[in-house]
C-alpha cells in the first residue's frame, strides 16, 4: 500500500495573518480537500449522492457506513462482492462515478482512523500534496495517489486509494477494512498516543505563530487552542492577565468540555544562560489513557530600538514523559513551528539564533 514516514521539515501554510480580534479568531487553514471530504461524508450519512452520483450508490447506503466497528465488517462484504460480482476495471474506477465511490470509501476509514487516534489529518490532491509536502517526498503519478492523507505531527503520509484498489481490482492483495485502519493507527500511535504528537505540533504552531506578533512589536496574551477546534485561536479576556492565566491552567488542568488534548500559552520568563528573559510559556496536556503534561518556554529578546526580535532555542521546563520520548515529540513541534506561514515580511528562520 506504501503508506509511510517522510519525517522532514513542512513548508505547508496553516497559521498566518494578523492578531485575533475579540475572544476568538480562525487562524488555520482547512484544506480544500478535508471540505471535500466532510462534504461527502455528510452527503452520505443524508442518503443523498454527490454532483455525478457514485457507482454501487445502493450497496453503499445498505452498507450503513455509521462509524461503528460492525460497519467496517459490512463495508468488508461489500468490497467482496463488488471484486467477485461486479469485478470492475481499471476503466470503471476512472470514471466520475467511480471516483467519487473511491473517494467516498478512502475518506470512510481514514475518518474512523482519525477518530480512534484524535490525529490531525490533511487530505490533499496530487497538486496541493506537492505544494503542501517537504520538497523530496516521494509522491508517484498513479491513481492511487490521486488522494492522499498527510498527518503532520507524526510526518507520515497515507494512500488510503492503494488499499482500496486492491481490494476490488484483480490480483490485489486481500486486507480488511478493521486491519486497514487498525494499521494506520498503529503508525500514527507508534512512538506514543498520537494525541501528545497532535499537542505538540500544535504547541509548535502557537509558539511560531505568536513570535510572529511578537516581530511586528505586538504584546502575547494568553490563548488556548483545543482539539474542539484546533484552526482557532481563543484569546482569553483582555484585562486582568493574572486571572488569564490562572483561567486559562484551569481549563487545562480540569477539561471541562472533556477533550482529548488543549495547549495553552500566555507570557512569562526563562533562565537562559544564567539570565532571566522574556519567554513565551505553552503548556501542552491530553487526556484519557496516558494523558501528557508538558511545559515549553519560547525564550526570545523583544524588538527594541529599531532592532529585531531575536527567537532562542525553545526549551523544557518540566513534563511527566521521559527524556526520550520528550525528544521525540520535540520532532512534532519542530514541525509545527515550521507549518506556520508568516505574513509580517520575516520568517522564524530569520530571527532565530541558537
Amino acid at each position: 500500500m506504501q503508506d509511510g514516514d517522510y519525517r522532514a521539515g513542512r513548508s505547508a501554510a496553516q497559521w498566518g495573518g494578523r492578531e485575533p480580534r475579540g475572544a476568538a479568531a480562525r487562524h488555520g487553514k482547512v484544506t480544500p480537500m478535508n471540505e471535500l471530504a466532510q462534504k461527502f461524508l455528510d452527503t452520505y450519512a443524508a442518503g443523498a449522492e454527490p454532483e455525478g452520483g457514485w457507482t454501487y450508490g445502493k450497496a453503499l447506503q445498505q452498507a450503513k457506513l455509521d462509524f461503528t466497528p460492525d460497519s467496517l465488517k459490512r463495508l468488508d462484504a461489500l468490497l467482496t462482492q463488488i471484486r467477485e460480482r461486479a469485478k470492475p476495471s481499471r476503466a470503471d474506477l476512472d470514471t466520475v462515478p467511480g471516483r467519487n465511490f473511491e473517494a467516498l470509501v478512502a475518506f470512510y476509514v481514514m475518518e474512523f482512523a482519525r477518530r480512534m487516534s484524535h490525529a490531525t489529518l490533511d487530505w490533499h490532491d496530487q497538486a496541493s500534496a506537492r505544494t503542501a509536502l517537504p520538497a523530496g517526498t516521494p509522491l508517484d503519478d498513479t491513481p492511487a495517489t490521486r488522494l492522499v492523507v498527510d498527518a503532520p505531527a507524526q510526518g507520515a503520509l497515507f494512500k488510503p486509494l492503494a488499499w482500496l484498489e486492491a481490494q476490488v481490482l484483480p490480483g490485489g492483495e486481500a486486507l480488511r477494512a478493521g486491519d486497514y485502519v487498525a494499521s494506520v493507527v498503529a503508525q500514527l500511535e507508534r512512538d506514543g498516543p498520537s494525541r501528545w504528537w497532535t499537542a505538540m505540533y500544535n504547541v509548535g504552531r502557537l509558539g511560531s505563530w505568536h513570535m510572529m506578533v511578537a516581530a511586528d512589536g505586538r504584546g502575547i496574551w494568553p490563548t488556548l487552542v483545543t482539539a474542539a477546534s484546533p484552526a482557532t485561536l481563543q484569546e482569553m479576556e483582555r484585562g486582568d492577565l493574572r486571572r488569564a492565566v490562572q483561567y486559562g491552567d484551569h481549563i487545562l488542568s480540569n477539561n471541562p468540555d472533556d477533550l482529548p488534548w488543549q495547549v495553552f500559552s500566555y507570557p512569562g520568563f526563562a533562565e537562559r544562560k544564567g539570565q532571566r528573559v522574556d519567554a513565551l510559556i505553552v503548556l501542552a496536556a491530553t487526556y484519557g489513557d496516558k494523558p501528557m503534561r508538558m511545559r515549553i518556554a519560547f525564550p526570545f529578546q523583544p524588538a527594541r530600538d529599531g532592532g529585531r526580535l531575536v527567537i532562542w532555542q525553545p526549551m523544557l521546563v518540566d513534563g511527566n514523559l521521559t527524556v526520550e520520548t520528550s525528544g521525540k515529540l520535540g520532532t512534532a513541534m519542530e514541525r509545527g513551528i515550521r507549518s506556520v506561514k508568516w505574513s509580517l515580511g520575516t520568517q522564524w528562520n530569520e530571527l532565530y539564533q541558537a
